[in-house]
């Protein structure tokens, strides 16, 4: 912890974060849900439409910030917390409850199987880093032996959040993971799981999904290997500089966007995190509890009745 911001006015505590994390949140959902729905009914190319795209993105990049903040407290969350099995309970309460609002603002659908909502990567990121805790409570393994349990842990969680197909997917399990394992001063094992997730990224979407790519079905798969390459070499290079980050929260964080950016370019605008993380002073704050949950399906169900009242559904 920063001693000089701690006890500080000046610094930012949990309940701070968490509440920049909501209000990003609900912008990047306003976007994506109403903006969206709205943007359909104009006429392409007008000035009304150029602006609402241009609102879209805007909006849609300030959101990057919430979910590299959520899953940074997760971790937080396994630390702190004197149960981690009512944590998790309440992660795993959440995403039930969360499914009917989050699939209405999307689909207007009651229930939809396709996609599942964030509460859901979260539960098994938390199951995933606190099984990774245990191995190194309860168990005194060498490395090597140690590396192969994390990896196998992962692929484990990644499967998982690729079967259920949840918000930020296998992304957002492996960025609470490595989040975790910067803490411990791990840095080789993020290289590993990055390049983890980016594969079985490549494995799934290309042999288990059937993407139709009609004429260029032969050349899709050999483009795409190409660009998963890039990517991998690109965000490799970036988290070997997450070790040279003094602060350590910022390295967390820093680790954990660059993680995100892999999955898609304009998650790099949640940088602006590392500079937030800065002044993180490990302070609880005001606390808002069950605000902070019930927030997420509650937003939903607002805004799909906004597009209910609007005839946007």
């Amino acid at each position: 912890m920063n001693e000089s911001l701690k006890n500080s006015k000046y610094g930012l505590n949990r309940g701070n974060l968490k509440m920049i994390a909501l209000f990003c949140m609900a912008l990047d959902h306003i976007a994506a849900i109403v903006l969206t729905a709205w943007q359909n009914t104009l006429i392409k190319d007008t000035p009304l439409y150029i602006f609402d795209n241009f609102l879209i993105i805007f909006l849609r990049l300030i959101g990057r910030l919430a979910f590299p903040i959520f899953c940074f407290f997760i971790v937080e969350g396994l630390i702190h917390t004197r149960n981690v099995y009512k944590y998790a309970f309440r992660l795993l309460l959440l995403a039930l409850l969360s499914e009917i609002p989050f699939d209405l603002a999307h689909t207007a659908k009651f229930i939809d199987f396709n996609d599942q909502n964030v509460f859901w990567t979260l539960f098994l990121g938390l199951v995933a880093i606190y099984c990774i805790e245990g191995l190194y409570r309860k168990f005194k393994l060498k490395k090597p032996a140690l590396y192969l349990l994390i990896f196998i842990i992962a692929l484990l969680a990644d499967t998982v959040a690729y079967t259920i197909n949840c918000d930020y997917g296998a992304f957002g399990v492996t960025t609470i993971i490595i989040i975790y394992l910067v803490g411990k001063k791990e840095y080789f094992m993020p290289f590993v799981i990055n390049g983890l997730a980016l594969i079985n990224f490549y494995f799934v979407l290309i042999n288990l999904k059937g993407i139709d790519y009609g004429e260029n079905a032969d050349l899709a798969p050999i483009a795409f290997a190409v660009y998963i390459t890039f990517v991998l070499t690109v965000s490799s290079v970036a988290l070997f500089f997450t070790k040279f980050i003094k602060n350590k929260n910022s390295r967390k964080m820093y680790a954990a966007c660059v993680t995100l950016s892999a999955m898609s370019f304009d998650e790099a605008a949640a940088l602006v995190n590392v500079l937030l993380m800065k002044y993180y002073n490990g302070e609880k704050g005001k606390k808002i509890g069950w605000i902070f949950y019930l927030f997420y399906p509650l937003h939903f169900l607002i805004l799909a009745c906004i597009c209910k009242l609007l005839g946007f559904y």
